[in-house]
């Protein structure tokens, strides 16, 4: 990838409108973090019990220890458009536009897929703090959730452009045996069932990567964007991107969480000891599980879009994630 010279008139408009918003609902979260010397809130009992703001840059900052993700996530967006703008020419939201439309309501159908899996399933978090008004919830719902699939893939992209992956193109596969899709399938479709035939916490954790292997083979088989497809031709660039893209969103939303009121908590008693060492809300072991959510999502929304061709723009070639 080849940058052009960085001038300030270069610079597109969002990547500042992004950094700006990003950088006030910050300080408006940690001004309120000051004035009331609260500690990270654990339980709804904690958010109840902080005293209520008098004037109104107290009340800016409660809304910011209310609303951090999403509109953090807002920004993080439009910071990324104008960082890929940069990079190709152009921003990539507004030269697809249908495509992050029906992407941003894809993102919140999977997340609503992971958080079905977590509550009837692992119960690996819960939610604390959530705005009492169904509207209010409703809007923050719809943001945060909306934001989760292209924040990663946007963040994937912009370490491809960067060329951090070139690397790994090698040798393509001779063929593509269907031995091989048939047992990933099977795999994936039995990391599913086994968890709700045998519930425990530890085998319930197939449940994050059984998705993968389940729907993949279908990709490739309708001649979708497929991860089977990209190793059969010795591509592993756009995996290492997923992956990448999901541990970097996985760091972020973890420390914007930490000292927002409306927030999640973790409950992963099987981890023993290693439970109590922590990036911020997330034991440290468990960032392992946003390497395989990456490419997850990525899977997930390459089906999605299936009924949607008529609406959503192609992928340009094997160097795009969205």
């Amino acid at each position: 990838m080849s940058w052009k010279p960085v001038t300030l008139k270069r610079v597109p408009i969002t990547l500042w409108i992004g950094l700006a918003i990003i950088i006030a609902i910050e300080a408006l979260l940690f001004l309120d973090v000051a004035r009331t010397g609260r500690a990270a809130v654990k339980t709804d009992a904690d958010v109840l019990a902080l005293a209520p703001p008098t004037t109104l840059l107290e009340w800016l900052g409660r809304f910011a220890s209310f609303n951090i993700t999403p509109v953090a996530w807002f920004g993080y967006i439009i910071f990324l458009d104008g960082v890929l703008s940069l990079q190709r020419g152009g921003s990539p939201i507004r030269k697809r536009p249908h495509h992050f439309a029906m992407l941003f309501l894809a993102s919140i159908f999977i997340w609503c897929v992971f958080d079905t899996i977590n509550f009837y399933g692992i119960g690996a978090w819960s939610y604390v703090g959530m705005p009492p008004h169904p509207w209010g919830r409703l809007i923050g719902y719809f943001i945060a959730f909306g934001t989760i699939v292209p924040g990663m893939l946007l963040s994937g992209q912009l370490l491809m452009n960067l060329g951090l992956f070139d690397w790994a193109r090698f040798r393509p596969w001779p063929g593509m045996p269907g031995l091989v899709l048939g047992v990933s399938f099977v795999a994936g479709l039995l990391m599913l069932i086994w968890p709700i035939v045998h519930h425990d916490p530890v085998t319930n954790l197939t449940l994050w990567t059984s998705l993968v292997f389940l729907l993949d083979p279908i990709n490739y088989l309708l001649g979708r964007p497929s991860m089977w497809r990209d190793w059969q031709q010795g591509w592993y660039g756009r995996t290492l991107a997923c992956f990448s893209g999901g541990v970097l969103c996985g760091l972020l939303w973890e420390f914007w969480n930490y000292w927002a009121l409306s927030k999640w908590v973790y409950h992963l008693p099987f981890l023993g000891q290693l439970e109590q060492y922590r990036y911020f809300e997330m034991p440290i072991i468990g960032l392992i599980g946003f390497v395989p959510f990456g490419i997850e999502c990525w899977v997930m929304w390459q089906l999605i879009r299936i009924p949607l061709d008529g609406l959503v723009e192609p992928l340009p070639d094997d160097r795009s994630l969205l």
